[in-house]
Parts: structure tokens; C-alpha cells; sequence
């Protein structure tokens, strides 16, 4: 687990300071404010210019200027069309004169939050996200381990970039609504999927319906997912043929619930499965949503004091995270599964224990949110989040490229016939790892 403060920005349990203009960044041990507005209530105005700079100028991944701002007058056209102009040819080369030429569009308006949503969607980038009041209780409440509805589905990219549900939880939401593995999901509520929504949806409670626009068996169909309350776990585990433990992790969360804490139900999982003697070990991060929790399931599985470390901001001194707990599993070889959707406390973990454990990990390139982020306050309970630090490696003491997870083995993800079909390559790829792996021969059959 992180230090109390890094934690908590990390579950995004907490806020501070929303009302006021300025840019909030939590560290380690140590609260920074520093000014990036003009002082008093923002405007439409200022807040469009805030979170136009913040995605463009202040993330460590920088936005594409004229496609934020596309998306900006994308919404607005449905909102006040007559604001609307055509992005004049020399948008993109100076930030300062974009953000006031946006501005202008928004001046006098009321406070325009579906135009700031529409714009950090468009950055498409880990940890970047306009914060509700809703979506900081819903999530905060996920993150505790106290989710107020449970979706229940979980989705991949296709080789064509449409995404396809791959996981559905039985007893939750989706299962109840009718929602199927193999459903392409285009739109929720008339918007384009993408990648955050299943995160965002927890953000709503129990009762609420969405339309959900969906391909099934090459056919268009809509489902109305009401979402209920329903007792989902965030770990599960089992002993697959040949003696191959295999853990899922859906999502993580700290609770002093011992059966909604990810970290003690995972070390649990892997205490169970070393007793039945699991000649090795399969970790299945694939879309697992981020949280807290991976450093006490690093220090389980791998030895070291330092489980990663983080540079907050680049100009900081780097700060070690320490291992949280004893080591409890074997030692045994370890596979983890990845994909484009594993972010944030996913690929902390995938990279400790590759560095660590020497785990292969097996999949897909993820979703580039080995980052930390800072919280840019807007105003009325809503925030921007935004990348402002670096997670290292705990011995190479080096950032990723693109702050993601390269796979040491390619395997694509599952095309809708293989879902139907019940075959899984990246699995299949996991085991065939763990079956080449000399170190099975000393381990018990």
C-alpha cells in the first residue's frame, strides 16, 4: 500500500480544497497548491480554459489541441449552436491563445460540464477524468469496497477497436438485464463506449437505467441495464488442470471487509492454492479497474523492500514504495495476463513482479497509467484529473515507454467467435509459459 496520502489520491477517495482555482497535487508526504488561475468563483470561461491547458500543457501526456477542442465544439454545437466557429488554421501551435479563443465560445454560459467531460474524453488517456460529486462518491465508494451497484460486465478491444463484453458476473447487473459475453457495446445512453465507462459506471446507484446500444450476432439491439446491488467479489481463484493456480483480479479496493479488501483476499487465494500445491501461478489482471492494493499483493508474491517507485512531480526527488506484508507464495513461476484496459494498480503490480518475481507477463500492451495524478479543482464539487507523475521500476529505476506494459509474449485478445467457443489464447499462451518453465520440475505435481 502506498503512504497514506499517495493512497488516497490514487482511490480518489478524497478531495480537497474543490471550490478553490488552483492545482492541487498530493505527494507522498507533503500537500502542494499552486495557483494556475485567476483568484475567485470561476467562469465558464476560466473553467474552459483550466481544463483546456490542464489536457494540452500540465499532463505528462499532453493532449492533441485540435482534437480537444474538436470534441469541445462537438458538444457545444448540440448545446448552443450559434457559439459555434470553424477551429481557425493556426489552432494547436500556441496553448495560451487556443485556450482563450475556446473561451470565448463558453463566455456567459452556464457552467458547461457536458463540453469539459466531452474534452477529457477525447484525451483518452489514463487517469485523465472530469470529476463529478457523483462520480467521487460512487467510485470513492468502489474503491472502499462498498459499491453502490454492481454493473457486472467487463469489455476488451476487438482487432477492429470495437469493444466486446468478455467477462459477465453472475448475479450482477448485466446478467440480470440480459447483457451476454460476445455483445459488441457501441453507445451508453446514446455516447460512444469507451474504455473508462465500465469504471464510470459505478459512479451511478442501484436503481439507475441505461440504454446500452449493442451488436449481437452481427445484428443491432438495445438493452436497458438497470443496475442493482449485488455481492460481486474483486478476487477470484481456482486450481486449473495440471496444477496451475489461477487468480482473477477484477478490481481493486481497500475495506477493512476482509471479503471486500482485494489485497487480503488475493493473499488468501494465494495461500489456498500454494497448499494444494499450484506448481505455478497465473495472474489475471486483463480490464482490471485501478485502485490500491497492489504493493500488499507484490510483497505476497515477490521479495524486496522497494515493491516500485514514483517520481511526483518529474521535478521531485523519486520516492520509494515499500513492500506491505511477508512474502507467502512459493517459489514458483509466475504469469500475468494483461491487456489495453489493465491501468493504474494493474500495471503497478505487472511491473513489481516482473522486475521482482521475473514474471512473464502475457497479452496486450495496457493501458498506460503507470502515471500518478494530480487533481485540478474546478469549481461546484467538480475536479480534472490529470497525469502528473511516473511510476519506476523497483530495480530498474526507469519509467515504461508510453507509461504502459509491453508483454514479453503477444497473444490477442478474444475475437467474439472464441468467446462463444469458450477458448481463451491469452490463457492458452499463460499456460503454455508456465508448461516450457524448467522450475515446474521441481515443484510437486
Amino acid at each position: 500500500m502506498k503512504p497514506f496520502l499517495h493512497t488516497t489520491l490514487r482511490l480518489i477517495l478524497t478531495l480537497v480544497a474543490l471550490g478553490s482555482n488552483c492545482l492541487l497535487t498530493v505527494g507522498a508526504a507533503e500537500t502542494n497548491v499552486a495557483p494556475i488561475a485567476t483568484p475567485g468563483a470561476p467562469n465558464s470561461a476560466e473553467r474552459m480554459r483550466t481544463v483546456y491547458l490542464g489536457l494540452v500543457r500540465e499532463s505528462i501526456v499532453p493532449a492533441d489541441p485540435r482534437v480537444i477542442a474538436s470534441a469541445a465544439l462537438a458538444k457545444l454545437a448540440a448545446l448552443a449552436p450559434e457559439r459555434v466557429l470553424p477551429l481557425p488554421a493556426w489552432f494547436g501551435v500556441d496553448a495560451e491563445r487556443d485556450a482563450a479563443w475556446l473561451a470565448e465560445r463558453v463566455v456567459d454560459l452556464p457552467p458547461p460540464w457536458l463540453v469539459l467531460d466531452a474534452m477529457a474524453r477525447a484525451a483518452a488517456t489514463a487517469h485523465v477524468l472530469l470529476r463529478s460529486p457523483q462520480r467521487r462518491e460512487g467510485i470513492g465508494a468502489l474503491m472502499a469496497g462498498k459499491p453502490r451497484a454492481a454493473p457486472g460486465f467487463n469489455l476488451h478491444p476487438l482487432a477492429d477497436g470495437r469493444l466486446v463484453v468478455f467477462d459477465v458476473f453472475p448475479g450482477a447487473s448485466a446478467e440480470a438485464s440480459g447483457l451476454r459475453v460476445g455483445d459488441v457495446l457501441h453507445r451508453i445512453d446514446g455516447v460512444p463506449a469507451a474504455r473508462v465507462d465500465v469504471f464510470l459506471l459505478n459512479a451511478h446507484p442501484a436503481g439507475v437505467e441505461l440504454k446500452l446500444d449493442i451488436e449481437r450476432a452481427g445484428r443491432p439491439a438495445t438493452i436497458v441495464l438497470r443496475l442493482i446491488q449485488a455481492d460481486v467479489p474483486s478476487v477470484e481463484s481456482r486450481l486449473l488442470d495440471g496444477g496451475i493456480g489461477y487468480v482473477v483480479v477484477r478490481w481493486f479496493a481497500r475495506s477493512d471487509n476482509a471479503e471486500r479488501d482485494t489485497a487480503g483476499l488475493a493473499r488468501r487465494a494465494f495461500i489456498a492454492l500454494a497448499s494444494q500445491d499450484a506448481r505455478g501461478l497465473i495472474i489475471d489482471l486483463r480490464s482490471a479497474l485501478g485502485g490500491s492494493g497492489e504493493v500488499a499483493m507484490a510483497s505476497a508474491l515477490c521479495d524486496g523492500d522497494v515493491m516500485y517507485s514514483i517520481q511526483q512531480p518529474l521535478s521531485a526527488p523519486v520516492r520509494h514504495v515499500k513492500r506491505k506484508g511477508e512474502r507467502i507464495w512459493p517459489d514458483r513461476p509466475i504469469v500475468v495476463l494483461v491487456n489495453e484496459h489493465t491501468v493504474s494498480a494493474g500495471e503497478d503490480l505487472a511491473l513489481s513482479l516482473r522486475e521482482l518475481a521475473h514474471a512473464k507477463i502475457v497479452g496486450r500492451t495496457t493501458g498506460g497509467g503507470l502515471t500518478e495524478m494530480t487533481f485540478v479543482p474546478l469549481a461546484d464539487g467538480y475536479a480534472l484529473t490529470i497525469p502528473n507523475g511516473v511510476v519506476l521500476g523497483p530495480i530498474s529505476g526507469k519509467g515504461q515507454p508510453g507509461h504502459a506494459i509491453k508483454p514479453d509474449i503477444e497473444a490477442p485478445n478474444q475475437s467474439i467467435a472464441e468467446l462463444l467457443n469458450g477458448r481463451d489464447p491469452q490463457l492458452e499462451a499463460a499456460r503454455a509459459v508456465l508448461a516450457n518453465n524448467p522450475a515446474l520440475s521441481g515443484a510437486k505435481p
